[in-house]
């Protein structure tokens, strides 16, 4: 069945309502483990335009800390949200959201955060 042939009661492009948005994005309490590292863990949490949790969705991202940058991909739980982490030194750590839905969904970047940034000691 074609997106024209959908009743029109039936989202066009998937199973949430567009434009999805990025609700949370957080840096929680860094956590000492072992050899005196740190580990970041960074939360974000996506819903759709009528505010439901969006499951199974690809987030990209740049994690940056003190000795390296990496771009990593997870996917959202049921609750519509995703964890990062990073371990390493104490230092400034940075979480930037790149893509949300892989462009499944059409992502209002604009409408939520997008950056976050946390300095541990």
């Amino acid at each position: 069945m074609t997106p024209e042939q959908q009743p029109d009661g039936l989202p066009k492009t998937g199973l949430f309502t567009e434009p999805i948005r990025v609700t949370m994005l957080e840096a929680l309490e860094p956590e000492l483990v072992e050899d005196g590292a740190r580990r970041v863990t960074f939360r974000v949490e996506v819903k759709d335009a009528e505010g439901r949790r969006c499951s199974d969705l690809a987030v990209d991202a740049r994690i940056t800390g003190p000795e390296r940058s990496a771009k990593v991909q997870v996917v959202t739980d049921l609750f519509g949200r995703a964890r990062l982490r990073m371990t390493g030194p104490a230092g400034t750590y940075e979480l930037e959201l790149l893509e949300v839905a892989a462009k499944a969904l059409e992502w209002a970047a604009d409408q939520g955060p997008r950056l976050v940034r946390v300095t541990v000691r």
